[in-house]
């Protein structure tokens, strides 16, 4: 049974004098579930993530959360917490900069601050003036206050752009615990496939305002065995009793279940042959657009 939607973009188009920034995009996205919007620069994804922000308003078409209208209800958005080019004063500290907005948002001075400057190992800095921040130290502050007040549903633009490997990985452990442990789903959008391979669920390209794949990412890996002649039919026979994903090529046994490397060997002895050689290779979205080779 599949999940309610909790966010719904229904023909959004969004035309800037003769340019037509989004061409009727439509998307949904369930609770706990991390999706990717990809594509080349001027593609149309931050156009997209700013209309669901109520950041721009779009030119036709309707975006919903949990069943009501952004477009016509901006209160709604009080649950998003939002990274898109986050700004801060530069001449106090990165600590007062988040009490700031905490008071803005009306929040009370708890531990959440402290928290949060831990989670994203700036506790450090915290007395450090924000003009004297990296872009990286920037972009994790500014997770810091997209997650000051509480969240529902997270959208980040470009959240990897300018990070090290810590501010990478702090990001991605963010963002996986809020989905999957939270069940808060997560949209962001990113031009690195290997960034995007190792946390979504689902991707979706957008190229010239259109979406053209959404399409969900199964974490699997392919496993070949190789054996000293040919598969014989014999052989074929026997080991699609145990599994339906098995291809043969030659000398090759190809599968994406695990747990039929056993069952496999068994066969093989039994047919009296050995394994000479063994693969692993992970599926990955380079490889599912032709990528790799």
């Amino acid at each position: 049974m599949s999940k309610e939607p909790l966010l719904q973009v229904k023909n959004v188009t969004k035309r800037y004098g003769e340019k037509i920034a989004l061409n009727n995009f439509s998307m949904d996205i369930c609770s706990g579930e991390i999706v990717a919007l990809i594509g080349e620069n001027g593609a149309g994804k931050t156009t997209l993530l700013n209309s669901i922000c109520r950041y721009i308003m779009p030119s036709t078409g309707q975006i919903f959360y949990k069943g009501k209208n952004i477009l016509s209800d901006p209160v709604i958005i009080k649950e998003f917490g939002i990274l898109i080019e986050p700004q801060f004063l530069d001449y106090i500290s990165a600590e007062e900069n988040l009490k700031l907005l905490s008071k803005l948002a009306g929040q009370k001075f708890t531990t959440r601050i402290k928290e949060l400057l831990e989670k994203t190992e700036l506790y450090d800095s915290r007395k450090k003036k924000v003009k004297e921040f990296s872009f990286g130290m920037k972009q994790r502050l500014g997770l810091c206050q997209c997650l000051l007040t509480k969240v529902g549903f997270l959208i980040l633009d470009e959240p990897f752009v300018g990070l090290d490997p810590v501010g990478k990985e702090i990001f991605k452990r963010t963002i996986l615990d809020m989905a999957h442990e939270q069940n808060i789903p997560v949209l962001f959008s990113s031009h690195d496939l290997d960034d995007v391979d190792e946390i979504c669920d689902r991707v979706v390209m957008i190229s010239t305002g259109k979406k053209q794949l959404d399409q969900q990412i199964e974490h699997k890996q392919t496993y070949t065995v190789k054996i000293e002649t040919n598969v014989s039919e014999s052989i074929k026979q026997a080991l699609h009793q145990k599994g339906h994903d098995l291809q043969f090529y030659e000398n090759k046994i190809i599968f994406q279940e695990e747990s039929l490397i056993i069952d496999i060997q068994k066969i093989l002895l039994q047919e009296g042959h050995y394994i000479c050689g063994f693969s692993i290779q992970k599926n990955n979205l380079k490889s599912l657009f032709g990528m790799e080779g």
